[in-house]
């Protein structure tokens, strides 16, 4: 009634609450006498309740006591024994059971002064015995970092190479990996695609490019020789000497057939006259920074220095390479066992000699009965002539000789002439 009432009556109804509290002084103090009695019976009744609980608790048998975290139980974990040790399914997979199965810890036996001192001594001779290498191997070890230790196990690069089928393909950083072996195997894949250069780079990719000028496009030459640059050249400048009339009349109505080819000359350019575009990828190959700068080994041949690398090494005339005297102690080189080198498997030039001097071939590896190792060096270039004047196979023989044999012998050297009698 109070919040109802509206603010000119509020003073009216406080006044008359204040009369009745006065009329009635006793009121208050019986109500807290009645909260006072309810609150004491209520305590009574959980007092009760909690002694019937733990009466119960202590009536419960010790089978269904509950288990607290304060309590010291030890629980032992007994294995099943194997049900089929019979199957040899079984038998195969014994050992990896045998990891899973609970392995009883040795018991420590109590330090009294009961114990005979002169086994205790045995004991620990029998221990020192067993493990001298793994405790210097520990105390090696322990002083070393985290790092340090994966560097001592890593593998090293010539190890990994000599491990390998395809050892060129083998990198520095192959041994960080968790399975080089494995690694190496997937990069000597066939058609495997290689992870591009750039990637352990400092810089950005490209960076080295920035500044160089990139030259126009070039038609090629197949398609040049057709005289179309020739022809939409002159086809530009008429446009660009017409007017804006003429201009807008040919937006409303283009002119077809400016370009006036004979369509033969075009098929022949693309179908006869066609080659393959230069510095194109093949499958497996990524691009790299300065790719199209590298010299292209494909049209080198092994064993044949130009005249370039001949004045780059210092060589004269009939003067052998540099590398000739470790071939000679070493052999030739895996990569070509048939490749022909004069000194080695092949004759020296002529006007050249053996020897250690100036200009001088060395000398021929032979066995200790005398006999070359790794091909004829004297006799190489009539062995070859010998092979290429063998001709092909199935080739008739000339019969010029035959025929002048017939002729020069007689009546009577030929045995068939009847004898005179």
């Amino acid at each position: 009634l109070i919040f109802a009432a509206t603010r000119r009556h509020a003073p009216r109804l406080c006044l008359h609450r204040l009369g009745t509290m006065a009329a009635e002084p006793g009121a208050a103090k019986k109500a807290q006498a009645k909260v006072r009695a309810a609150k004491k019976k209520k305590n009574k009744e959980n007092q009760k309740a909690r002694k019937a609980a733990h009466l119960a608790q202590k009536q419960e048998p010790p089978s269904k006591k509950k288990l607290t975290q304060d309590d010291n139980v030890e629980i032992e974990y007994v294995p099943d024994a194997p049900a089929h040790e019979s199957d040899p399914v079984f038998a195969a997979m014994r050992n990896v059971f045998q990891r899973f199965e609970v392995q009883e810890e040795e018991e420590e036996e109590p330090e009294n002064d009961e114990v005979d001192p002169n086994k205790r001594r045995r004991n620990k001779e029998k221990l020192r015995a067993r493990e001298p290498e793994e405790e210097s191997d520990d105390d090696e070890m322990a002083g070393l970092s985290r790092k340090r230790r994966k560097e001592m196990n890593r593998m090293s690069v010539a190890m990994l190479k000599s491990l390998v089928r395809r050892p060129d393909v083998v990198e520095v950083w192959d041994t960080h990996a968790p399975d080089p072996r494995h690694l190496v195997f997937l990069k000597a894949y066939r058609n495997t695609v290689t992870v591009p250069r750039h990637w352990s780079h400092k810089r950005r990719y490209m960076a080295g490019k920035r500044g160089v000028e990139k030259p126009p496009f070039k038609l090629p030459e197949y398609i040049e020789a057709t005289g179309i640059a020739k022809i939409r050249q002159a086809i530009m400048e008429k446009e660009s000497s017409k007017g804006l009339r003429g201009k807008a009349r040919d937006k409303v109505r283009p002119k077809v057939g400016k370009l006036d080819i004979d369509h033969q000359v075009l098929h022949d350019a693309f179908f006869k006259y066609q080659t393959k575009p230069k510095g194109v990828s093949r499958h497996g190959e990524m691009y790299y920074e300065g790719k199209e700068y590298e010299v292209k080994m494909s049209a080198k041949k092994p064993g044949q220095l130009s005249e370039a690398l001949r004045l780059a090494l210092g060589m004269g005339d009939n003067h052998p390479p540099p590398w000739l005297y470790n071939m000679q102690r070493y052999g030739p080189p895996p990569a070509y066992p048939a490749l022909k080198i004069p000194g080695l498997n092949a004759p020296i030039p002529f006007g050249a000699e053996y020897g250690y001097h100036a200009g001088g071939w060395g000398k021929p590896p032979v066995d200790e009965f005398g006999n070359p190792l790794y091909g004829d060096w004297a006799h190489g270039d009539q062995q070859d002539a010998e092979e290429d004047d063998e001709g092909l196979w199935g080739e008739l023989d000339d019969d010029d000789e035959s025929e002048d044999d017939m002729m020069n012998m007689g009546p009577e050297g030929d045995g068939t002439a009847t004898p005179a009698v």
